[in-house]
């Protein structure tokens, strides 16, 4: 009050809260939409792998998965994610809930929308493919994000049937011959066809071939 009487406080005009609720919430929604984007790369970059179907087959394939996480991505949704808890701190129905369950809140909605959206990037990657898409986001899809297999993974097209298994070709123009053993494991069968992408994680042997400890199709996303 004496602050008032002595003309230290001014009134502001209410355009100016209202501008300033506004950059608020166009800067919180922008940078939705980024987490958006980056966790559903992350995601699509494990399916498109192979990678993300891995632990189907065990710890094993649950360590696959580990080495070939982006870990650049999860560094920046981590940091997305805590500018958009700063941005929306202010709201009641944020700031009344501990920092924690809010942080995990945002987390838990950015993962949940980013596996719907991740079909949009096979979309985009048949665009890059083709040269349609600008520099920037052609870049994208051409592997500078990924991480590279771990050594024992392998992932790729049926080409041929053998009699003990079959030959692949491989992510890197070449070819792997697959040997199915008793011992493999098979969550889905070993009814496989030419033209099936899998995934394959198991022990090189000679040149080009791989006795596979576990092997499991990978779920495709339509050509467009």
């Amino acid at each position: 009050m004496k602050a008032i009487s002595r003309g230290e406080i001014h009134m502001k005009p209410r355009w100016h809260f209202i501008l300033l609720s506004a950059l608020y919430i166009t800067g919180a929604f922008i940078v939705f939409l980024t987490l958006l984007y980056i966790v559903s790369l992350g995601v699509f970059f494990l399916r498109d792998s192979g990678e993300l179907f891995a632990p189907s087959l065990g710890g094993r394939g649950w360590f696959s998965l580990l080495l070939s996480l982006p870990w650049l991505l999860i560094l920046l949704t981590l940091l997305f994610a805590g500018i958009l808890e700063l941005l929306v701190r202010r709201y009641a129905f944020v700031y009344k809930k501990p920092l924690l369950m809010s942080v995990f809140g945002i987390l838990a909605i950015i993962f949940l929308g980013g596996f719907f959206i991740a079909p949009l990037h096979h979309v985009m990657m048949l665009s890059a493919r083709k040269g349609q898409l600008p520099p920037p986001l052609m870049l994208l899809y051409r592997g500078p994000l990924r991480m590279p297999p771990p050594s024992d993974t392998y992932h790729g097209e049926i080409v041929t049937l053998t009699s003990s298994g079959f030959v692949m070709a491989d992510e890197d123009h070449g070819t792997t011959t697959v040997t199915i053993t008793p011992q493999t494991r098979l969550p889905y069968g070993e009814n496989f066809t030419t033209g099936e992408r899998v995934v394959v994680i198991g022990d090189s042997g000679a040149t080009g071939t791989v006795q596979a400890f576990g092997i499991r199709e990978i779920d495709e996303y339509p050509e467009q």
